[in-house]
């Protein structure tokens, strides 16, 4: 740390210094709790997500226990096609979501595959997107936790080191500067005395 000058100029400068920190830190406080409704609101659908693929899931267990018949041949029942997304500004964070999940289900042969496997084909889809979904949301919410960590840093920052910092030089160079004008009024005082005894 640089050596604190005691001067009236550094104490201008320090006064300017906690003023401009006291300004910044409401705008910090504020975003963190953006950033905050940003991570529960996050949280929620990653949970509504990963229930809803549960969901599909117990559902293919439940409804369709004929894939578990080897014989029958179940490959290709998706092509997938790629994920298309777009970023998004949330509370001050730019994250991707899904745009759109491209999956292609070809019709299956009626002769070599049974009905049923029409049903899988769009559950699987289903699952894939939610799949694709929740990944995407996974992301967001890490990069808002990251975010949230860094803003909440700044404003320990600014709370624990840099206002009480500002704060202490403020006091030293004032009572600094008060016993300097001490010592100057009492030096005046004694040489004024002396001036009126030389005179008589």
């Amino acid at each position: 740390m640089a050596r604190l000058l005691l001067s009236k100029s550094e104490l201008l400068s320090e006064r300017r210094r906690l003023e401009a920190y006291q300004r910044f830190l409401p705008s910090l406080q504020m975003k963190r709790q953006q950033l905050m409704a940003a991570v529960t609101a996050s949280r929620g659908r990653l949970q509504q997500g990963q229930q809803a693929l549960q969901a599909i899931e117990d559902f293919v267990a439940d409804e369709i226990p004929m894939l578990s018949d080897d014989s029958i041949k179940l490959d290709q029942l998706l092509l997938d096609k790629g994920t298309e997304y777009r970023t998004v500004n949330i509370a001050g964070v730019r994250v991707r979501q899904v745009a759109a999940v491209n999956i292609e289900t070809p019709l299956p042969s009626p002769l070599t595959r049974p009905t049923w496997v029409r049903n899988v084909q769009r559950q699987l889809a289903q699952g894939l997107e939610q799949q694709r979904h929740n990944e995407a949301e996974r992301q967001a919410l890490a990069r808002l936790n990251y975010e949230l960590t860094r803003v909440t840093q700044r404003i320990n920052l600014f709370e624990k080191v840099l206002i009480p910092e500002a704060r202490a030089n403020i006091r030293k160079i004032q009572i600094f500067l008060d016993d300097k004008a001490r010592e100057a009024v009492v030096t005046s005082k004694i040489a004024k005395k002396k001036n009126l005894e030389k005179a008589s």
